[in-house]
């Protein structure tokens, strides 16, 4: 918890700095405050997850992101901008880097610029899920080949990065455990053990 609010205090002192030295209009920027409360636009869609930006600053990006069971944000980077996630409402298993953990309503999680990460519900309820990012611009990049399916109930598992075939999953919503393997076009397989 330390590391998490340390990160949140350089991260945003150094957002803060920037923004003394540089004038608002020179950004673009009004500095008028915005404001939002998030259950006036929460949505969901059985589909797809559903992102949302309500707020912008010259320097931040403001999202919402409302998942439906067994969603997910799939294995993802920023180059050049750090971000920081709350988890509002709901639980699920969040990646960072090779580090995988359970998250749920409170949880808070820092994916440092440059660094894979991705979220899988692995509840019954969905998910709220907040972030904030910086410094624009925000640049995204997908990883490839990076998720795979429980074998068992068809939860799509979001993979570490370095992940290989051999090793053991443990799925995060039904708990079976199987071991990957690829097929000839480098896509996932999981196979019950």
């Amino acid at each position: 918890m330390k590391k998490i609010l340390l990160a949140v205090s350089i991260m945003f002192a150094g957002l803060a700095s920037g923004a003394a030295q540089e004038p608002a209009a020179a950004r673009g920027k009004t500095t008028a405050p915005q404001t939002v409360n998030i259950n006036d636009i929460k949505q969901f869609d059985a589909k797809d997850m559903i992102k949302k930006n309500p707020l912008d600053t010259g320097k931040l990006v403001f999202n919402t992101f409302f998942f439906s069971p067994r969603q997910v944000l799939k294995l993802h980077k920023h180059p050049a901008s750090d971000e920081l996630f709350y988890v509002e409402e709901g639980k699920g298993q969040f990646i960072v880097g090779k580090d995988k953990f359970m998250v749920q309503s409170g949880s808070v999680i820092y994916g440092p610029a440059n660094v894979m990460h991705g979220l899988a519900d692995s509840g019954d309820s969905g998910i709220v899920l907040i972030s904030v990012q910086g410094p624009k611009p925000v640049k995204i990049v997908f990883a490839e080949h990076a998720a795979v399916k429980c074998p068992a109930c068809g939860q799509e598992n979001i993979l570490p990065e370095g992940a290989k075939a051999g090793d053991i999953v443990t799925c995060p919503r039904c708990g079976a455990r199987f071991k990957l393997s690829k097929d000839k076009d480098g896509n996932w397989l999981g196979t019950q053990v």
